[in-house]
């Protein structure tokens, strides 16, 4: 019996390998069993997995890979029996294998293990030499003995000339074994010196991405005071006008300026003022990773956050059912924040006008939910600061584990609405793949949208929400808010 791989998605997408051992090595490394691309097959780990005989059949293991090994959709913790027609992924989103086993004629494991009991074979026997006829005794002579000395110096010459072949042997395999040896331990250095250039170019873009954004925290915040202080010296202005009277038509321009620059400057104050700890504190135990397959090894990852304590979970249409809104999911986990578990999710609605999906979770004992919705359009305007909590990128940033599974944690993201539509807000802020269904929040933490997509050249800082209201319209016409 041997293992065959059917290679279903990743740069090696068609092809079939079969492999007749005990133990097979998965991975990027240039001596695995069932190697995957090294330049672009980045998902797999040098050395990700690896796949036993047992007596009761096959089992595979992950060997601490980078991203997980998933065995039909279902990560690997332990020993995971493999049977035919079995798919095995390497990474949520990586490339994916179909396992069979093939039946061959001789199993070359047992015919191995045969080898090692079988008796060493018998020395070389070699045949005595006939020593030529002595020659004939002179007449009335004795024959003349043999020389011990030359006998001796026979032998040590057979034995000797049979010492320098095996000694020949021995340093062929040696020399063989050194050279192997050394080439494996080249490859290894240049693939770790690889990994270790690819790490510190991480580091480095790391680096500076956080020196840039300190650095536009320091713009906004002297940004926020110079418009302050714009603000405070055009209320004095008003004010002196005012003071100095004046006709009709004059009043109602002071008073209409008057109220403008009021407006303007308790934004400010507002925005000065939030408190994007509290927010948080308050809302991110309702916030949800939710992971939807579609087919084994159809994978996404997307957000969503729990609106009441009966597991009531709002996400984006485009998370549940794609992004033509034609899939249906086979499965939907939910990951509360703070927990490593992992719950069943069942659909329970879908929008057809805007990118909104409802789920259920049932949990036992209730769940955390939000502080509230925005029911009114009114209530959001250009210019108010807000805090999206979610989780941009999914299992890729960083998480804190139980063991091997991940603890859910949401990243915060602040922003300013930048624009008001009737189905749409628009917030200068940050968004990437997976925090589709992100929650915004305005300075009271209540929810005034849904985080669904952004503008592709903004390079995420550009982002998209669902306003409030239509959400609150919808979830009342489904039943699943009282009005």
């Amino acid at each position: 019996m041997k293992a065959q791989f059917k290679f279903l998605s990743g740069a090696r997408a068609g092809q079939v390998e079969s492999v007749a051992k005990a133990y097979i090595g998965i991975g990027r490394h240039p001596l695995s069993d069932v190697r995957f691309d090294s330049e672009r097959d980045l998902d797999v780990s040098i050395r990700h997995a690896a796949i036993l005989r047992r007596s009761a059949g096959y089992v595979l293991q992950d060997l601490g890979s980078k991203n997980g090994t998933y065995l039909n959709g279902q990560k690997v913790t332990g020993d995971a029996p493999l049977a035919s027609g079995d798919v095995v992924s390497f990474g949520p989103k990586g490339p994916a294998v179909e396992f069979r086993t093939v039946e061959t004629e001789g199993d070359p494991l047992l015919s191995t293990a045969d080898a090692a009991v079988r008796p060493s074979r018998p020395r070389e026997v070699i045949a005595a030499a006939v020593a030529p006829a002595p020659p004939a005794p002179p007449a009335g002579g004795r024959a003349p003995r043999s020389s011990t000395a030359v006998r001796v110096a026979q032998e040590v010459a057979r034995q000797t000339r049979d010492l320098r072949r095996t000694t020949k042997v021995l340093l062929s395999l040696l020399f063989v074994t050194v050279a192997a040896f050394g080439v494996l331990q080249w490859k290894g250095t240049r693939d770790r010196a690889r990994e270790l250039a690819e790490l510190r170019a991480r580091a480095d873009s790391l680096a500076l991405e956080g020196q840039r954004i300190a650095s536009q925290l320091q713009n906004e915040v002297a940004g926020l005071r110079d418009a302050l202080t714009q603000a405070q010296t055009e209320t004095e202005q008003l004010r002196r006008e005012l003071a100095a009277g004046g006709n009709a038509e004059t009043m109602t321009r002071l008073r209409n300026a008057l109220t403008a620059a009021e407006r303007r400057q308790r934004t400010l104050l507002g925005a000065a003022g939030v408190d994007y700890r509290a927010i948080s504190r308050a809302n991110q135990d309702a916030v949800v990773l939710l992971v939807v397959e579609y087919a084994p090894g159809q994978v996404v990852s997307g957000t969503g956050f729990a609106i009441d304590s009966q597991g009531t979970i709002v996400t984006n249409r485009h998370v549940l059912a794609g992004e033509d809104g034609t899939r249906r999911p086979t499965r939907i986990g939910v990951m509360f924040a703070g927990s490593a578990q992992m719950f069943r999710g069942d659909l329970v609605a879908i929008a057809e006008d805007i990118d909104i999906g409802v789920v259920r979770a049932a949990i036992r004992g209730g769940n955390p939910h939000v502080t509230g919705l925005v029911r009114e359009r009114e209530g959001i305007e250009r210019g108010d600061p807000v805090a999206m909590l979610g989780y941009p990128l999914g299992f890729d940033l960083p998480m804190d584990h139980n063991g091997t599974v991940p603890i859910a944690d949401p990243s915060l993201i602040v922003g300013t609405v930048s624009k008001v539509l009737t189905n749409l807000v628009q917030v200068d802020g940050y968004g990437a793949p997976g925090a589709s269904g992100s929650a915004v929040f305005d300075r009271r933490g209540r929810v005034i949208g849904v985080l669904f997509g952004g503008q592709r050249e903004s390079d995420g800082r550009i982002v998209y929400a669902v306003p409030s209201h239509l959400l609150v319209r919808f979830l009342e016409g489904q039943g699943l808010l009282r009005r």
